[in-house]
């Protein structure tokens, strides 16, 4: 093996994006039993992530949105709506997500912050469990969150449920530098944090914690998993943030920070599920979920993760509005990984789609990375 395992060539980097592209999303694609979607409940969040793009405001935050579908052209992207997903639109989304027709559903609750419309959150696990179009079949939770509003009184309500939390959590303070405090100081999101974290491990609920790298924190992989480690974390995700310029260094201590990981993880898998250890994902930012925005509008999810730094992506990645698609069918309307390039390269110039599709083939240099680790052998 060579003495660089982590680095791949150019070539097989070009094939990989080509392979994972035409064989499209594994976890919802054509092969795949499971059908899921997001939900936008809220624009508002406590914090402002440097690395995070949705288009967040406090503007019109407890406010049902009133779930109207806006004319959209390419020429004018749809605009950011104002206010909060309506439980009327909620049940809306979950009642198109009830027309699939596959063995397994997902229901994933996003922002902004989603615990902010908790009570929304759990009327629609409520909903969901007890619709009768689900006929049964295993429906999982993933709630993602910044933790902060979380407790064990709110967690004691989620219990015994099919969830699984999903804690955007970057580490100590030096990780987690690159969350901004909005409406609080650093010290008093730490804080809360910290207590998020404690809640959780006593409340008995499935979580991990799922750390983003931006570029300039690419040689801090190592420092993210010894902190987990250390913190007694169930499990980890570990992600590098998308929708920024990777220089071919970053690229490079990234991927060897992460070849460090798994090397460890595999001497000592005890006490810690290393996630990054399942390769095939999709290749972000290109990504097979759909997501409904907060006025109902329904989008394949990059063009609300990358709305602030291509805004042009949002229009060609609009598959409609809840009005036209509620009655129609749910399973294969998302597009395919294929299609979502080509519309891509149709919506973006210059920079911006170099830096795209540069960050598509840092996603494919994971997964052969991940590839060759687990020929090493993987955890069981």
């Amino acid at each position: 093996m060579s003495a660089e395992p982590w680095r791949s060539t150019d070539a097989e980097l070009d094939a990989r994006v080509a392979h994972m592209l035409a064989r499209d999303s594994l976890n919802l694609g054509q092969s795949s039993d499971q059908d899921r979607l997001m939900l936008m409940l809220t624009r508002s969040c406590e914090l402002r992530c440097s690395y995070c793009f949705v288009g967040l405001t406090e503007a019109g935050r407890g406010q049902d949105h009133p779930g109207a579908a806006d004319p959209v052209t390419l020429a004018e992207p749809p605009g950011q709506p104002v206010g909060d997903m309506s439980a009327a639109t909620l049940q809306r989304a979950v009642d198109w997500l009830m027309r699939s027709e596959r063995e397994r559903l997902g229901l994933q609750f996003f922002g902004g912050e989603p615990t902010r419309r908790f009570t929304h959150v759990r009327a629609a696990m409520r909903y969901a469990l007890q619709h009768p179009q689900r006929a049964g079949r295993p429906l999982e939770f993933l709630l993602t969150t910044n933790g902060l509003s979380l407790n064990a009184a709110r967690l004691g309500v989620l219990d015994g449920l099919p969830l699984t939390v999903q804690f955007s959590l970057d580490g100590d303070a030096v990780g987690s530098r690159f969350r901004r405090g909005h409406v609080a100081s650093a010290e008093v999101v730490g804080q809360a944090t910290e207590r998020a974290i404690d809640a959780l491990q006593q409340s008995g609920l499935s979580w991990f914690m799922n750390a983003t790298l931006p570029p300039a924190a690419a040689e801090e992989v190592e420092a993210r998993y010894a902190w987990a480690r250390a913190r007694g974390v169930p499990a980890l995700q570990l992600n590098y943030a998308t929708g920024m310029d990777w220089r071919p260094e970053q690229q490079a201590a990234y991927l060897r920070g992460l070849w460090a990981v798994l090397g460890d993880h595999r001497a000592r898998p005890e006490g810690l599920r290393l996630l990054n250890w399942a390769n095939g994902a999709d290749p972000a930012p290109l990504c097979g979920d759909m997501i409904v925005d907060v006025d109902g509008g329904v989008y394949q999810v990059g063009a609300l993760f990358h709305e602030r730094r291509s805004p042009a992506l949002k229009a060609s990645y609009r598959i409609g509005h809840l009005d036209g698609l509620q009655a129609g069918r749910f399973t294969d309307r998302r597009w395919r990984l294929s299609e979502l390039a080509a519309r891509t390269r149709q919506a973006l110039s210059g920079r911006p789609l170099e830096i795209f599709f540069d960050n598509v083939r840092l996603g494919a240099a994971v997964d052969l990375l991940v590839e060759r680790a687990r020929a090493l052998g993987a955890p069981p």
